[in-house]
């Protein structure tokens, strides 16, 4: 994700005990086009004693303001502050492509042509590489969550088998690639017709259409907003379902890129606050739907229409190809979306954002009354449930 600066600059006061004097800070925003404003400590004696005095904040001068109030700190976009490092990326890019393109192309094509194995052997020795890396992000990817579940399991449980999103949808899409994989080769012994009448190279290349498709359907189940049989991440069970594109990018920044749980936290409070962060959420999660039902009808129609030779190397290589288009296209719809929700902000959300955090204040103080929820939903205007 894009990591926005701090649009706001602030002062906060602090009160010290006796044995220091009181100080404040200022912060600022980085590029936010501010002017610093002069900060005043006063320390106070009586009786030979120091006593402990408010800090005197002289007002910050801004060059814009849209009104006379000064802005605050609860009143910004929680923040984003999504760090990685692009060697890490690229080497599991890297492991992924090795395991589950070149491998499997060089055991096919190297017994296909130097040996005398028939099409079914080969199939069964390719499909079993095929899975190699599930065998190692997966254990791991649940181990980490599992074992290290207050550093980076969902928020709201500490039961370690309370996955999350992504690791309960991986599951799932790893059980429904697995049959084509298994029974591919066998398809021949339980027609009881010779390998070349019935091919299972077919059914053995729907592989990844299979493990992509299940992925697609869950995030179009998303987008209808459904209320929640169960736990869902950090959802509770009864809120509606949000979005599968902010349930993954909540936990593989959480688990995978090892930013904990104030991930969770944050991408909470920014899903809470933005209307254009929702939108984005949305607008994401249809693409990615649409993508995986293109992704499927075209490998769909190159498996049954191609001779084995091309396909598979075809089909294999293009689930990369697939994963890398799509992936610019997301990075270009999100910079659009952050781009539209700062001007959003600026042009008048930073009024709401402090108005819906002033109601959830509320909210918590007053334990959740259904009053206090429709005040919160009346500010947002957008009339969901958080």
């Amino acid at each position: 994700m894009h990591t926005m600066a701090h649009p706001l600059q602030y002062t906060a006061q602090t009160r010290e005990s006796s044995s220091s004097s009181t100080t404040t800070t200022t912060g600022s925003g980085s590029g936010s086009g501010l002017e610093s404003g002069e900060v005043k400590s006063v320390r106070g004696q009586e009786g030979g004693t120091e006593k402990d005095t408010e800090a005197q904040v002289v007002p910050v001068q801004t060059r814009t303001t849209a009104s006379s109030t000064e802005p605050t700190e609860k009143d910004d976009l929680p923040q984003l502050h999504f760090t990685f490092r692009w060697s890490s990326v690229l080497s599991y890019i890297a492991f992924l492509i090795f395991c589950n393109l070149l491998i499997p192309c060089l055991l096919f094509y190297l017994l296909r042509n130097f040996t005398s194995m028939t099409e079914k052997e080969v199939i069964g020795i390719s499909s079993a590489a095929l899975g190699l890396s599930s065998c190692f992000d997966a254990p791991f990817r649940l181990y980490r969550l599992a074992r290290y579940r207050f550093y980076y399991g969902p928020l709201g449980s500490d039961t370690w088998w309370h996955l999350d999103f992504v690791m309960w949808t991986y599951t799932f899409a790893l059980f429904v690639f697995a049959p084509p994989s298994a029974i591919a080769p066998a398809i021949p012994l339980y027609l009881n017709q010779p390998t070349n009448q019935h091919p299972p190279s077919n059914f053995f290349l729907m592989s990844t259409p299979l493990l992509v498709l299940p992925i697609g359907i869950v995030f179009f189940y998303s987008l209808l907003e459904p209320i929640l049989p169960v736990r869902c991440s950090s959802e509770p069970s009864g809120n509606p379902m949000k979005p599968a594109v902010f349930y993954v990018v909540k936990d593989v920044g959480s688990v995978d890129f090892k930013l904990g749980r104030g991930w969770r936290g944050v991408m909470h409070d920014r899903y809470r606050v933005s209307p254009s962060f929702r939108s984005l959420m949305r607008l994401l999660t249809l693409y990615w739907t649409l993508s995986t039902l293109v992704y499927t009808g075209v490998i769909a129609a190159v498996t049954w229409a191609s001779p084995l030779q091309f396909a598979f190397g075809w089909v294999l290589g293009q689930f990369f190809l697939w994963a890398g288009v799509s992936a610019l296209g997301c990075v270009w719809i999100t910079r659009r979306g952050l781009r539209r929700e700062w001007i959003w902000f600026e042009a008048g959300g930073r009024g709401e954002v402090g108005r819906v955090r002033e109601m959830r204040e509320v909210e918590k103080r007053d334990g959740g009354s259904e009053k206090c929820k429709g005040r919160e939903r009346v500010v947002r205007g957008d009339g969901e449930k958080n």
